[in-house]
């Protein structure tokens, strides 16, 4: 697993060294959309299920390995803090709590901001070429998601698939068809929690978490994305908190009824649609239709086709089998003299 999260890093590396290309659209900082022709399948289908139980069944690794990479950890340490690291190291999702105050001297928890592994090429459709593996590292990226409520701006996952996959898979043709996704061009996004003005500060602040110093591209990376972003965290602009938080809603318990959620999908998709072709090139497919050829997008997202095949297989590991001696009962342990304690 550690050299499948090698290779991940590498391919990000090699997509552009240009760091300006995390600038082009300061809507999206630091992604790109990468186009796969593939179909739908059925989320309620066995091939589905399997997906996702193989998936399951390699997060801990991942995380595992991601932490254990010297450039991953260092990534990780920017994104999740020495927290999150140590989560991951135990092959659970990076998550800290934040803004914690007493009331009536009582401690209260705050804000929970929590990270998790996602697909980049979503694990509900079905890619035609070998260049994509879904259940893959190189298609893995651990993203903040679970904000709820009207303030949408710390959730570009949800963001990412309200404004862009959803519209797309919606209403989609059973063939193949071109879908573009988005390609984060960190292993963490957003990738920072504070702005850099220098690269003398970023090393400061790796120093200060005890984490390895990054190579100069990523470096490089991290300075632009901080730059785009002003300084500041990356937040969702807030014309779009509405359809995230409505995507986020597609998964709620008491919306599972399968024709209450085809509606809700429906309307999402349509809501969604006005919004998605400012930023989809054209050719791509916005609630069952196709843009047409001489379509251009309102907003510059660079483009990119994956076409390496990974060169690491990655396997879940078997399930550890009791050995006889570990079914055997433990023995009994003598018992010691209890103190006699006088009663107060």
């Amino acid at each position: 697993m550690v050299n499948a999260v090698a290779e991940m890093l590498r391919n990000l590396e090699q997509i552009s060294s240009d760091p300006s290309i995390i600038g082009q659209c300061p809507e999206l900082p630091g992604v790109v959309l990468d186009k796969v022709f593939a179909s739908c399948l059925d989320r309620e289908g066995s091939e589905y299920a399997k997906v996702n139980r193989d998936y399951q069944a390699l997060r801990a690794h991942y995380f595992k390995a991601l932490a254990a990479h010297p450039v991953g950890r260092a990534l990780a340490a920017l994104a999740v803090g020495s927290t999150g690291v140590e989560l991951m190291e135990l092959g659970r999702p990076p998550a800290s709590v934040t803004a914690v105050h007493l009331t009536r001297g009582r401690r209260v928890r705050g804000r929970r901001e929590s990270f998790n592994c996602h697909h980049i090429v979503p694990k509900s459709i079905r890619p035609e070429s070998e260049a994509v593996a879904v259940n893959h590292p190189t298609n893995f990226v651990v993203a903040k998601t679970t904000r709820r409520g009207l303030d949408q701006s710390e959730n570009p996952h949800h963001f990412w698939h309200s404004l862009l996959l959803h519209p797309q898979t919606h209403n989609a043709p059973a063939n193949p068809i071109p879908i573009y996704v988005v390609r984060p061009l960190f292993p963490f996004y957003p990738p920072v929690t504070q702005g850099f003005r220098t690269v003398e500060e970023l090393r400061n602040k790796l120093a200060t978490l005890g984490a390895p110093q990054l190579p100069e591209v990523w470096e490089n990376r991290i300075l632009e994305f901080s730059k785009v972003t002003k300084h500041q965290p990356y937040a969702v602009p807030k014309e779009f908190h509405e359809i995230t938080r409505t995507f986020g809603d597609l998964y709620k318990a008491q919306n599972k009824e399968p024709s209450l959620n085809q509606q809700m999908r429906s309307s999402l998709a349509q809501q969604a649609a006005r919004w998605a072709a400012d930023f989809l090139p054209a050719g791509a497919y916005v609630n069952g239709k196709q843009l047409p050829a001489d379509h251009k997008p309102k907003k510059s997202i660079p483009v990119i086709e994956s076409q390496k095949k990974p060169e690491t297989v990655v396997q879940a590991p078997p399930a550890r089998r009791k050995s006889r001696a570990s079914k055997r009962p433990p023995p009994k342990r003598a018992l010691q003299p209890q103190p006699n304690h006088p009663t107060v």
